[in-house]
């Protein structure tokens, strides 16, 4: 059934057992037959295609379409995606789900039709592009009836199960809204401004602030030549220490930007590496930096641990890890052959100095360096950039919620047009509703209404936090983009209905929230349980603007709820 093939440097072999009824799992292990060399190695399995609808993995949930089987992979590496493919069904059902215990090394994963016969050709191709002697690694793959997002969540479970991937320790401001100086401040950076806004925002709840890039260069082009020193402009920040200072005077945290790898020509640090570099990535001079050297490991861990001492700092935004690639190129004064190993030992050290400093140190990653290795130093996970853009951070905030497990999981920051009517501004935010916001607006800018929307809706997510993040997640319509999403904790639930007016109610709870995240005006409340509950209903900015009792069970009820508002079911 399952054929094993690598190339002619190495013998392969495959074993096969079943974990459960459902799931087996496919060991694979290869040996070089003469002196290490790099790896590829390829299983290949058919399969009946019944059933499938659309594909989902972390990072092509853009693009669902079932591929044939001479189509394109799925790709993952150690600071890029994560090793894992999802074939669903119509009705949101796992079909075959196929994840690769191997979070560094290069990982694709294909499931293809086959025009003659309607089957899914399926092949998982790992590549170790450097030298190696044996390797060993396990595919999971799961059949089981359920929902697809679940396969995926077990997914995510299993790979903490092995060495090396245990997640770190989450703080709970990880898990609290932040304000992000980003799209409000861009390289602008302006300190009493930033105070104020820490201010306002810290009132309706934010706990922490990410100055992101900009601080370390008066060159406001946004490209990268002058990183590497890491020194303060002073003509944006006089003294760093005195900010951070003021920031916690607050009451918020203090993040700062840095972009591990990039060394540019303008920097002194540039003269020290340059010919320590993995390649050059243009952008008016700039390199990656070889993690291989362990001087430039001690250099990268001595910059964070300063920052930490010197100016009080309470976490870090550690930016474009996925520019680190593999090189087979070993040179004299490496102490790694692998380039992901060497990131992976970077990273784990970085963490564990910062912690013996701060035992709740802030650490966040950028969609799509989200993988399993990845939370093993990183606590919060943010979706990529998309501003302006409701649709883009709900499905990749969703499409994150699947693989971090008890990892915290940021929107991007959210911002919008101060001219955009009230409820349509909320899209910004009702549409990340099962994520920690990262809030980058300037409340001198924002209208009053808008102003009051934030408010409620940060009262709101505060108040329900943990059914939010902590909750067992339901999805509703993934091929189109989820029409409904709920998470449900306890005896309360939390829904948001995105398209298609239905909030699928499967689980009865005493509380029930639902946003109506849509343009439509009425909601169907689809429930499979019966019961008497009183509502009220208020629109984005937290106005009443209706009340009463209904009963759930049998036909769909249908009830008016404002565009963006919010409906509260208490049972009777």
């Amino acid at each position: 059934m399952y054929t094993i093939k690598a190339n002619e440097q190495f013998e392969a072999r495959l074993t096969e057992r079943q974990l459960c009824d459902g799931i087996t799992i496919l060991t694979v292990e290869a040996d070089c037959k003469t002196e290490p060399s790099k790896l590829e190695l390829r299983v290949d399995w058919t399969c009946d295609d019944i059933g499938v609808n659309v594909s989902w993995s972390p990072s092509g949930f853009l693009n669902k379409i079932i591929r044939p089987n001479w189509g394109g992979f799925t790709e993952s590496s150690a600071m890029s995606s994560a090793p894992v493919f999802s074939n669903v069904g119509y009705d949101d059902s796992n079909r075959l789900t196929i994840a690769c215990s191997d979070p560094k090394n290069r990982v694709r994963i294909r499931s293809g039709v086959i025009e003659e016969n309607a089957r899914l050709s399926n092949t998982v191709v790992i590549n170790v592009d450097c030298a190696i002697d044996h390797y060993k690694a396990e595919i999971r793959l799961d059949t089981r009836d359920i929902p697809f997002y679940k396969a995926v969540e077990d997914v995510a479970k299993w790979w903490e199960t092995f060495e090396g991937l245990e997640p770190t320790n989450v703080p709970d401001t990880a898990r609290q809204p932040l304000y992000s100086a980003w799209y409000s401040f861009h390289q602008q950076i302006d300190v009493p401004r930033i105070i104020e806004e820490c201010r306002y925002f810290g009132a309706l709840g934010c706990k922490a602030i990410i100055i992101d890039d900009g601080w370390q260069t008066d060159d406001n082009s946004r490209g990268y030549a002058y990183c590497g020193d890491w020194e303060v402009a002073a003509s944006k920040i006089p003294d760093m220490k005195a900010f951070v200072d003021a920031v916690h005077e607050t009451g918020l945290k203090f993040m700062l930007w840095y972009s591990v790898p990039f060394v540019g020509i303008h920097s002194k640090a540039y003269e020290r590496f340059k010919d320590k570099t993995l390649a050059n990535v243009g952008m008016g001079g700039t390199y990656v930096l070889d993690p291989r050297y362990p001087d430039v490991r001690e250099y990268l861990i001595g910059i964070y641990k300063k920052a930490v001492l010197d100016w009080g700092l309470d976490g870090f935004k550690l930016d474009f890890i996925d520019s680190f690639r593999q090189s087979a190129e070993v040179k004299e004064g490496m102490d790694y052959v692998s380039v992901y190993d060497a990131v992976d030992r970077l990273m784990k050290d970085v963490i564990s100095t910062l912690k013996e400093l701060n035992p709740d140190i802030l650490i966040e990653f950028r969609q799509s360096y989200i993988g399993p290795l990845m939370r093993t130093f990183g606590n919060m996970l943010r979706a990529a950039d998309c501003p302006n853009d409701s649709y883009s951070n709900r499905v990749r905030t969703l499409a994150l919620r699947m693989t971090s497990g008890n990892t915290a999981v940021h929107s991007d920051m959210v911002m919008w047009s101060y001219n955009e009517p009230v409820e349509l501004a909320a899209f910004q935010l009702n549409h990340i509703l099962f994520a920690v916001p990262q809030i980058s607006v300037l409340h001198d800018k924002m209208p009053e209404d808008h102003a009051k929307m934030v408010g409620y809706y940060l009262s709101v997510w505060e108040k329900y936090r943990s059914v939010l993040l902590d909750g067992e997640m339901l999805y509703k319509g993934y091929a189109a983009d989820y029409n409904y999403a709920s998470a449900r904790k306890d005896n309360t639930q939390v829904g948001a209905v995105y398209s298609g007016r239905i909030a699928y109610l499967e689980h009865p709870t005493d509380e029930i929230v639902l946003v109506n995240a849509s343009m439509n005006k009425d909601i169907l409340i689809d429930s499979s349980f019966g019961g008497y509950y009183s509502y009220t209903i208020t629109d984005c900015m937290g106005n009443e603007v209706s009340a009463g009792k209904i009963v759930l069970g049998g036909a769909p009820a249908k009830i008016s709820v404002p565009v963006s508002g919010y409906i509260t079911l208490n049972r009777i």
